[in-house]
């Protein structure tokens, strides 16, 4: 499963990340790794982009990216 097929508030656990390196570096960086927890806290009205939770941080992020976020279900 992917980010961008979580439904809403579910939470699960990040496998991987794939995708260009500057995107996964950039990720990584925001506290997006394997083993965190994610969940998606809400959706935009067109559904693109969606707001997700890691611990206390919330992010914005294009579904087309939260593609490339590869999820174990919690």
């Amino acid at each position: 499963m992917t980010l961008d097929q979580l439904p809403l508030n579910q939470g699960a656990v990040v496998e991987r990340i794939t995708g260009p390196r500057p995107f996964v570096r950039r990720l990584l960086s925001l506290g997006v790794s394997p083993g965190s927890g994610i969940r998606v806290v809400r959706s935009a009205p067109l559904g693109d982009p969606i707001q997700v939770q890691i611990g206390r941080l919330q992010l914005a992020i294009r579904r087309s990216e939260a593609g490339q976020v590869h999820l174990q279900q919690s």
